[in-house]
């Protein structure tokens, strides 16, 4: 983009369009030429416009050639980072907010049924004639995977059977 130049000031504007249409923007202007160096962005959240200062940080680059980067401070953590996260309204670092994947916040009953369907995957990938379970008598790094996921299959079958028995069903 070339805000970040050494003892520079630079502004200019972002903005996201989908199709012709203009769906946000967002102005920044960066001074990396004062005592302390920081960024400005404008912008508007919800019809509201909003002001935000953020220090920049300078960190020597490890190619030891005299060159460096700079980073935006968090202004949750104050920890450095390359990329801000736009969160009710605010930018901030990923580990302010600290994102959840699908897989952190599913219910382990659920889980299983993951397995299963990978299993389904690793079976249908077994025909395929690149994939070899066995090189030379010993598990290939595959064999392992497919090894793994068939235990935990296993293990699902056997905890829904019994499930299905304690409360009277008849199991498939």
């Amino acid at each position: 983009m070339g805000y970040f130049y050494p003892q520079a000031v630079a502004n200019g504007v972002v903005t996201w369009t989908q199709g012709k249409e203009v769906v946000a923007s967002i102005r920044m202007q960066t001074n990396t030429a004062g005592v302390v160096p920081f960024a400005v962005l404008t912008y508007t959240y919800k019809g509201q416009p909003v002001r935000t200062e953020l220090t920049l940080r300078f960190a020597p680059s490890n190619l030891h050639n005299g060159t460096g980067y700079y980073y935006f401070v968090c202004p949750v953590t104050g920890l450095s980072c390359r990329n801000l996260y736009l969160v009710d309204g605010k930018f901030i670092s990923r580990t302010a907010f600290r994102p959840l994947y699908s897989s952190q916040v599913e219910r382990r009953r659920n889980s299983g049924l993951a397995y299963l369907c990978a299993l389904a995957d690793y079976e249908k990938m077994l025909d395929a004639p690149y994939r070899r379970l066995t090189y030379r008598g010993r598990l290939t790094p595959w064999g392992r995977k497919v090894e793994k996921a068939e235990a935990r299959a296993a293990l699902f079958r056997s905890m829904t059977i019994h499930r299905a028995e304690t409360k009277g069903w008849q199991s498939v």
